[in-house]
């Protein structure tokens, strides 16, 4: 015969066993996963503001945009009025704004694709200086840009075009590459 106080452990532990084996399965979330169409925007942001800081902690790079996107499996980031922002030693050393354009995250390379204007503001010894084109790549790494379309530039009061400009931000030098015109003034 068995006695009723002698069944409750083993029913006691059977039941919590069982129960314990019923929720382990019920409880493990699987994410369910589905393939992104690669046509559609993974992520799309308005008023977008993005930093970078250097390891000082200075402001080394800000890009503003009125609207972001980025397709999946790409390291292209694309913009609406992108205003990218380079600084050194926290001070704005140019910034280029544009009517659209996109960012590799992998190259830091920019490239403004519709009508941009690089800006180096004006400084003790320097005017401003201004280099608008109909598109532009930027090396945010090197500090180099580049376009091979025509260009007009303004520094001071003297003004220029060209087909295709560099301009490399550290020596200050923007080299014209062909057919060049130059008005130089005081």
């Amino acid at each position: 015969m068995i006695r009723s106080h002698r069944l409750f452990p083993i029913l006691l532990v059977l039941i919590t066993g069982l129960l314990t084996v019923w929720l382990d399965t019920v409880s493990r979330w699987e994410p369910s996963k589905r393939e992104l169409d690669p046509n559609k925007p993974e992520v799309v942001v308005d008023a977008v503001v993005a930093t970078r800081y250097d390891p000082k902690g200075m402001l080394q790079e800000k890009m503003i945009a009125s609207r972001m996107w980025q397709y999946p499996d790409r390291t292209e980031s694309y913009f609406e009025t992108p205003d990218l922002q380079s600084y050194k030693n926290g001070v704005l050393a140019y910034h280029a704004i544009g009517e659209s354009g996109r960012y590799n995250s992998k190259t830091r390379q920019a490239l403004f694709d519709k009508k941009v204007t690089l800006i180096q503001p004006a400084s003790a010894d320097q005017p401003e200086t201004r280099v608008v084109s109909s598109n532009m790549r930027i090396d945010t790494v090197r500090h180099i840009a580049q376009a091979a379309t025509l260009t007009h530039f303004y520094h001071g009061k003297s003004s220029g075009s060209a087909v295709g400009f560099i301009y490399e931000q550290q020596t200050g030098q923007l080299q014209l590459l062909s057919n060049a015109k130059v008005t130089y003034e005081k």
